[in-house]
């Protein structure tokens, strides 16, 4: 899904009109309307307030990373104060890209990239993606969003599980470390009982149907 896409989606599972969105972020709600049909990119700091008010990764936004976006999510966001500009050179000098690298790379116009890499413009949401391609890091990241670079694919499946149900997740994990190992194994073995069982159970209507 595109980012219009997904701007869209998102007011509209909210129950928002245009209007009230525009409110929200503090732009016209013809901005609102060219940003859900892609005919302009919100700024960075527009795009800041969306993940913020919607509580997602910008990556989610930009169509980086698959996100239910009916579900909470246990994401802390942080901008510190500083420009996304200072950002890209801090994390470029940091993994050892050069300026030549992201011109290249980024296919970036060399105008456009002296006053992102140079000057105090700030990158628009198809330039993010293309910096963070080519420095492999989140937007998150770039932006200050997030601390890590990158999860790995189990730590953001975890994130998921634990969206649905924070508190007795919690208290499920803490349990179940407090568990000597031969006890842990019986509880697993247990959950997956209880697992095929449901499988099973779900699986019997159909069955009868037929």
């Amino acid at each position: 899904m595109s980012l219009g896409d997904n701007l869209k989606m998102l007011r509209d599972a909210k129950g928002l009109t245009q209007k009230q969105m525009s409110e929200i972020l503090g732009v016209s709600k013809s901005n609102v309307s060219k940003y859900e049909s892609n005919d302009v990119e919100p700024n960075i700091e527009t795009l800041k307030r969306y993940a913020t008010h919607f509580n997602v990764p910008t990556d989610y936004l930009l169509g980086l990373k698959k996100y239910e976006a009916d579900e909470n999510n246990c994401y802390n966001y942080f901008y510190e104060e500083g420009e996304a500009n200072w950002n890209i050179r801090k994390i470029a000098e940091y993994k050892g890209v050069t300026y030549d690298v992201m011109l290249e790379k980024s296919c970036i116009d060399k105008a456009r990239l002296d006053s992102l890499w140079y000057g105090n413009s700030q990158p628009v949401a198809e330039e993010l993606i293309r910096i963070a391609t080519v420095l492999n890091v989140s937007i998150d990241y770039l932006l200050d969003n997030s601390q890590r670079e990158r999860i790995s694919d189990d730590e953001e499946i975890i994130l998921r599980y634990y969206s649905r149900d924070k508190q007795n997740i919690m208290m499920l994990l803490e349990s179940f470390c407090t568990l000597e190992k031969k006890d842990r194994t019986i509880l697993l073995g247990k959950c997956l009982e209880l697992e095929k069982e449901q499988f099973v159970a779900a699986d019997m209507p159909l069955k009868e149907a037929k």
